[in-house]
Parts: structure tokens; C-alpha cells; sequence
């Protein structure tokens, strides 16, 4: 049932002055971010968080959507302009834009991944408006029993899927797990796991804990490959400068049409992947790009094909709005940049999940409204200042790691004016870095660092209701079981199939070392 009240209070908050303000700031920081090597939206996200805590909620959504759309696309800049993907998500876009950069189609090229980013992050939002409500009824109907079943399915589910290792995205949601019980008992206050460190007994704050992990931890490891020597900073500048303008005739109405076959298929697959928690944005490119060419071998895309530019642009820009179903919903996210989103609105005094279209109709409207206008900006926007974020990677890292610490210092500090959480913050930037030395996602710690608390609430609250009776509690309807075999059912299939691709790559190795031998 649709509050038309607060339809209509929100339609007015979307179009005031300092939303729309901070729809385009979050744009522009999202399009310089993604089109830069190597920082991601999620980078770009825990640096705003300290910003949020002075602005209203209304802003707030504007500024970390504007985020989200303009690094989405952002990294398709420097992946088009000089084969260097901004984000993992525009990886697949290389072997097509390579060849039209020699043939003198830059600026076709960038027009197309634009305009089929937009029109497909548009019909995913709509997709997304008219899905959520119906999956928060659904959600209503979970008792605490079954939002706590829930809640540790999709932790096992986004440690098992997010990345490359089946171990170390359990061990990195175990992290989480950890790090979220530091602090006071919820019930009787009782310190845990604080170490009698008397500051700790607030437990870890969210602000100091994903800078750390997300910037300070890029900082430290961009700094170690500059002093190990493995980056020639004077010779990719060089490079850059030759590769960098982006020339060549306009992308015509024909030639966008005519690719529509390949943006549906990259919109279906971006939506899909989208909706399920842990998979991200990258998936869906590598998968319609695939299909694509399995579909269409006569059009020989990775061969320098604008639809193969459409059908990974479509389904990167896909995933933006379906990612945020779990999140609203169910109040699980489905990546690090929804757990972010997410954190936004907690700070407003927001707790993303069922109840929020019930409770907060008016701030649900309203990051709707955002969505959409969203896209309007980011199109806007893109199009009039392409070649310039084309350019910003010409920055030497000299000058920007040093701003990015800075900025990482100066916002944690603000947030909470504590010195402490500054020694949290670096802390946590060396276990980031180690993390990524050892290819540990971060995404399932930040995840399950978000989800545990509520995840415990909901036990304690089915523990009071059941008088005690743990086999009550967590067996007590045939949706607590259904959710249980289907937790161990998926991550057996995900543990299995992990070994398999193990063995698979051990006995390729083990051939090659032979065939080398001989």
C-alpha cells in the first residue's frame, strides 16, 4: 500500500536545492574516483561517512547514491581511455575498447558505455522500486527466530562467495564476528573481549574501522609497490598523456540502438546478480560478456564491438539499484557499498530492514526518488566532463596518497573527536593491508561486523520469548528449518566446488611443471 502523503512529502524533499546539491557532488566524487586506478566506491563511501553526520538524512542519501551511480561508471573512464580499469567491474570492457582506441572511436566508445549505463541503471531502479515493497512484506513475516537464521545464512552465504577462496571468505566474516563483540554485553552491560582497555568498551566504531580497512589500507599498499620500484610513476604518465584525449567522431542513434539485444541481456544478468547478497558487480560484467559473445559469435565482440561495450556497461550499472533490495529489506547488505549505504542511514538514526516502509515511508520514497535523479545527473554530468576525469588519473600517487591519509585522519577524528579512534583507524589500515597481502576479502568482515549485533538481538529477543528453550528458540517453525538445510546445503555445494577448482588448478600446475621438465 502505497503512503501517498509521504510519496508526496518525498517527491518535494528529492527536488529541494541542497539534495539535488549533493546529488551532484556525489556524482562528481564517484566519476573522479572510479576514474582512478585502483580506489573503489567503497573507498570513496567510508571517506564520506564522517561527512554525513552534519547533514540531514535527506542529503545524506543524495550524497552516497551520487557516489555510488558516478563510480559505477567512473571506472569504465580509464579502462576506455588507456586500457586501465578504474574498478574490477570495468575489467571486461579492455578487449573491446583497445581496438576501437586504434581505430580513433574513444569518444564513441565512452558515449556508448554512458549511455548504456544510464538507461540501464534506470530500468534496474524501477525495478527496484517496484520489488522492494513487495519483498518487505515477505520480510515482515520472519519472527526474530527466522531473522536470526536469516541473517547467518546470508553471513556464511557473503563469506562463501566473496572472493577468490572459499576459506578466507569464512574466515573473513569470522573476523567480523569478532571484532562485533568487543564492547558491552547489550543485555547486562557486562565488558567482552575488551582487553581491560577502558575505550574499548564501546566497542569498535564503524567510521574507524572501514577507513581503516578501505582507505588507509589502499594508502599503505599503493605506498609499498612505489618504494618496492614496481611503479614507473614519470613512464605511466607519459603513457597516460599519449592515450589520454579522447578523440573521434560522436556515437550515433543508430549505432546505440542497435546494441539494444546486447544491453537487455546485461540488464537481466546485472538485476539477477544484483539481488544476491555477495556476489557484486563483477560477476555480472564477466557474465554478460561471456554470454554475449557465446550468443552473438558473428559480431565478434572482444574484437573491438561497441555492443560488447553496451552488454558490460548494462549489466555493471545493472546491479546498482537490486543491490539495494537485501539491503532495505531484509536489512542484510548484499556488498561492502550497500554495508556502507547502510551504515549511512544507521548513523541517521535509520536501521535499514522490514519495518523501515512502515517506520520511515517518507526516507524510503526519497532514496527512490534519488535513484532516479541520480541517473539524470550522472548522464549530465559524465557527458560534459568525460575528458576531464579522463585526465585526473595523470595524478601521480605521490600526491594522492598523501591526500587520501589526510582526509582518512581528519574525518575520523571529526567524527567522534577521539584520539583513539585514530590509533583504531591506522590499526585497523595495517590489518587491512594484511588482508590484502593475503587476498582476505574485506567485504564479509564489514558485512558480518554490521549484521551480528542485530543478528544477537534477534536470538536474545527469541530467547526471552521462549522462556529460555534453545531447541524452542532455534527449531521452533518449518521456515527456521528451511533456512537452516539451506544455509548447509549451499555452503557444502560452495565448499566442494571451491576443492574441486583447487584440485582442477594443482593438477594444472602439476602438468605444466612435467611438460616444462621435459
Amino acid at each position: 500500500m502505497v503512503d501517498l502523503s509521504a510519496l508526496v512529502d518525498a517527491i518535494q524533499i528529492a527536488f529541494t536545492v541542497d539534495v539535488l546539491l549533493w546529488i551532484a557532488i556525489g556524482v562528481m566524487i564517484g566519476l573522479g574516483v572510479g576514474a582512478l586506478p585502483g580506489l573503489t566506491g567503497s573507498t570513496a563511501i567510508a571517506l564520506a561517512l564522517p561527512l554525513t553526520f552534519g547533514l540531514d538524512i535527506s542529503s545524506v542519501i543524495g550524497l552516497v547514491i551520487g557516489i555510488y551511480k558516478g563510480v559505477m561508471f567512473g571506472g569504465s573512464i580509464s579502462a576506455i581511455t588507456f586500457s586501465t580499469p578504474g574498478t574490477p567491474d570495468a575489467a571486461p570492457l579492455i578487449p573491446d575498447s583497445e581496438v576501437l582506441r586504434k581505430q580513433g572511436k574513444s569518444r564513441k566508445t565512452l558515449h556508448m558505455a554512458l549511455y548504456s549505463s544510464v538507461s540501464s541503471d534506470m530500468l534496474s531502479d524501477i525495478l527496484t522500486i517496484l520489488i522492494a515493497p513487495m519483498f518487505a512484506l515477505v520480510a515482515l513475516a520472519f519472527g526474530p527466530s527466522e531473522r536470526f537464521w536469516l541473517m547467518i545464512m546470508a553471513i556464511s552465504l557473503i563469506g562463501a562467495l566473496t572472493g577468490s577462496h572459499f576459506a578466507k571468505g569464512l574466515m573473513a566474516a569470522g573476523i567480523g564476528l569478532f571484532l562485533a563483540s568487543i564492547g558491552s554485553d547489550p543485555i547486562s552491560s557486562v565488558a567482552r573481549n575488551t582487553f581491560d582497555i577502558w575505550w574499548l568498551s564501546d566497542g569498535i566504531g564503524l567510521i574507524p574501522l572501514v577507513i581503516g580497512l578501505f582507505a588507509v589500507a589502499k594508502v599503505i599498499e599503493d605506498s609499498v609497490r612505489i618504494i618496492a620500484g614496481s611503479e614507473r610513476v614519470v613512464g605511466a604518465i607519459a603513457a597516460i598523456r599519449q592515450g589520454a584525449a579522447s578523440t573521434g567522431p560522436n556515437l550515433t542513434v543508430r549505432e546505440f540502438v542497435t546494441a539494444w539485444r546486447e544491453m537487455g541481456i546485461g540488464f537481466a544478468i546485472g538485476s539477477f546478480v544484483g539481488i544476491m547478497p555477495g556476489l557484486g558487480a563483477s560477476v555480472a560484467t564477466w557474465l554478460s560478456f561471456g554470454l554475449t559473445q557465446r550468443l552473438f559469435p558473428k559480431k565478434k565482440i572482444g574484437q573491438g564491438r561497441l555492443e560488447g561495450i553496451a552488454a558490460v556497461e548494462s549489466a555493471n550499472s545493472a546491479t546498482v539499484g537490486p543491490a539495494l533490495v537485501p539491503l532495505l529489506t531484509f536489512g542484510i547488505p548484499g556488498g561492502a557499498i550497500a554495508a556502507l549505504i547502510g551504515a549511512a542511514l544507521s548513523l541517521q538514526g535509520v536501521t535499514p530492514g522490514p519495518r523501515m516502509f512502515e517506520l520511515f515511508p517518507t526516507v524510503i520514497y526519497t532514496l527512490f526518488a534519488v535513484l532516479l535523479i541520480g541517473n539524470v545527473f550522472n548522464l549530465v554530468i559524465a557527458r560534459l566532463l568525460c575528458d576531464v576525469y579522463a585526465r585526473l588519473s595523470q595524478l601521480p600517487a605521490q600526491i594522492m596518497l598523501p591526500a587520501i591519509l589526510v582526509m582518512a585522519v581528519a574525518g575520523t577524528y571529526t567524527f567522534s573527536r577521539n584520539p583513539y579512534d585514530i590509533l583504531v583507524m591506522l590499526a585497523f589500515g595495517v590489518f587491512g593491508y594484511g588482508l590484502r597481502v593475503l587476498r582476505i576479502p574485506e567485504a564479509p568482515l564489514i558485512i558480518t561486523f554490521l549484521l551480528a549485533p542485530m543478528a544477537e538481538a534477534n536470538l536474545r529477543r527469541a530467547l526471552l520469548i521462549n522462556r529460555g528453550d534453545w531447541e524452542g528458540t532455534l527449531f521452533n517453525s518449518p521456515l527456521s528449518l528451511g533456512l537452516i538445510g539451506g544455509t548447509v546445503l549451499l555452503v557444502t555445494l560452495f565448499a566442494v566446488s571451491g576443492l574441486r577448482a583447487h584440485a582442477k588448478a594443482r593438477r594444472r600446475r602439476s602438468a605444466n611443471a612435467d611438460l616444462r621438465s621435459e
